[in-house]
């Protein structure tokens, strides 16, 4: 599986978050973190991290939100960018 340039996005508080993030990751995506937990998704972050530093190619990033619509609106924004093509 490659994935490298796609992005996904993986809620932290999902009880198979954190085996799904590493593998995303390890295949090169990019993984957005999402949750209202901070910390939890830091954690997460740098596991997915790890991976990537141990030949996966993917990169993690942290997105926290409440599930406001303004939260909402603003990860819809952020991910947005990261879809931008050259």
């Amino acid at each position: 599986m490659e994935l490298s340039g796609k992005v996904v996005v993986v809620p932290v508080d999902w009880a198979g978050a954190a085996g799904l993030a590493t593998r995303l990751g390890a295949a090169g995506a990019t993984v957005v973190l999402v949750g209202a937990d901070g910390e939890a998704a830091g954690r997460l972050a740098a596991t997915v991290e790890s991976v990537a530093a141990g030949g996966g190619r993917g990169r993690p990033a942290v997105f926290v939100i409440d599930g406001g619509e303004a939260g909402l609106d603003a990860l819809a924004a952020f991910v947005s960018e990261l879809f931008r093509g050259p």
